[in-house]
């Protein structure tokens, strides 16, 4: 029998260039993310949607982290707050807040 916790992630702070979030998945994998304004217009690369596609996410389920890649995180809206939807193939839904300052990005958890 196998068994899942939901995932847990943590604040971080880091540069467009990248950040990187500390994240336990409890052996659950993820399955999409979905990326939002406020308003709920799409935040990301992707602006005729809302789910961004793996290309500007990274799951590294060894390490522990979850990566925002920079073509995400320059595309924001400077000052604008962002909800990211992290959705996992056991159901459970992680919501994570990024805003990015200039070069400065900085995350926090739901």
């Amino acid at each position: 029998m196998r068994s899942y916790d939901r995932p847990v992630m943590s604040e971080a702070i880091g540069t467009a260039d990248g950040l990187t979030i500390p994240t336990r998945f409890n052996s659950a994998l993820m399955a999409n993310v979905q990326s939002t304004y406020a308003d709920g217009t799409a935040a990301g690369p992707a602006s005729w949607t809302t789910y961004q596609t793996f290309d500007n996410y990274r799951a590294d389920y060894g390490a522990d982290t979850t990566t925002v890649k920079p073509d995400s995180l320059t595309s924001l809206k400077d000052g604008a707050p962002v909800t990211l939807t992290f959705r996992f193939w056991t159901g459970d839904t992680v919501t994570y807040h990024l805003t990015r300052s200039g070069n400065t990005v900085t995350g926090t958890a739901s």
